[in-house]
């Protein structure tokens, strides 16, 4: 055992780290046959290029750049041992799990000097972000079309469609503290949640259009139109609207004595009526299956999209 100060000692520095590999203060063990074991112990922080596209599902590489700092390849030539990277002490994370290692030796500066690069790929824990995050989201995008089954007669539906947007933003704001805040990299994940918030608030104005129908005057031009696109039978009207009290002395009465049916005109007024809540629902209906494609549609494609950043 020779102090390290009494011999030779490579070079070696992190590159993307600060600080010189080593130190004097540690001894070394010379064999009869030449070799010398030199063991150092260093703590280093480092940093390394994080991509959150695929963010909870992402996999990270962060890797150690050992380069020479004054000898040329010329002089000095490293080589990895058959074990480069060992995991005999590491500590398990909560955050990130090691799935395995790589190392990769290349020259810089057209060839003056050698790099080794041990590296480590670091894969993200979801359990925590899916049951704090997704599983929120999907449940309350999934609440949200319940809104398009609520009878518009009930009074219940706005309060119910408001109370999931108002939920969804409080659920939006937990999930945004914990959201990497960088920009070269968008998460997916977040572009997922504001576009299911522009569904919830969209699902708002669809629920306001239903009620509007729901409401409308005989009279109105939307009404004319849907019922005359989507009515079964639209001009189907009340049978008997205009009669007088026997149906067999029609001739020969004078104007005055044929008097208007109040009984038809209500029949027809309620039978119009029954019918234009039976197309408001139609149109609610409609609402459901579009919105529902877009549900399946958007978080089909986040699924897809990082299993496509995974390969």
């Amino acid at each position: 055992m020779v102090p390290s100060k009494d011999i030779w000692l490579p070079d070696l520095v992190l590159s993307n780290a600060n600080g010189r590999v080593g130190g004097e203060h540690q001894p070394c063990t010379v064999n009869s046959n030449g070799t010398v074991e030199w063991f150092t112990i260093d703590r280093r922080s480092t940093s390394c290029t994080v991509d959150v596209t695929a963010f909870p599902f992402d996999k990270q590489r962060c890797s150690l750049d050992l380069t020479q700092w004054v000898t040329h390849t010329s002089e000095i030539d490293y080589v990895f041992q058959n074990v480069p990277v060992s995991f005999a002490s590491l500590k398990e994370n909560g955050e990130w799990e090691v799935l395995g290692s790589f190392v990769k030796e290349y020259d810089t500066f057209d060839g003056l000097y050698q790099v080794l690069e041990l590296g480590l790929i670091l894969g993200r824990r979801r359990a925590y972000y899916i049951l704090t995050a997704i599983l929120p989201v999907c449940i309350l995008s999934c609440l949200n079309l319940m809104v398009f089954h609520v009878p518009p007669e009930s009074g219940e539906k706005m309060t119910l469609c408001v109370s999931v947007l108002l939920a969804y933003a409080v659920c939006l704001t937990s999930i945004n503290s914990f959201l990497p805040s960088v920009s070269d990299h968008v998460a997916l994940f977040s572009i997922y949640l504001h576009y299911m918030f522009v569904l919830k608030a969209l699902t708002v104005v669809a629920s306001v259009f239903v009620l509007h129908l729901y409401s409308a005057q005989p009279k109105s031009t939307i009404k004319k139109r849907l019922t005359k696109f989507l009515s079964a039978n639209p001009k189907k009207t009340a049978t008997g609207a205009l009669s007088t009290g026997n149906p067999g002395e029609d001739n020969g009465l004078t104007d005055a004595s044929v008097k208007p049916n109040t009984n038809a005109e209500d029949a027809k007024q309620v039978l119009e009526q029954e019918q234009w809540f039976e197309i408001v629902k139609k149109v609610d209906l409609l609402f459901f299956v579009v919105f529902l494609m877009l549900f399946i549609v958007s978080t089909g494609g986040f699924f897809c999209a990082i299993a496509f950043r995974q390969v």
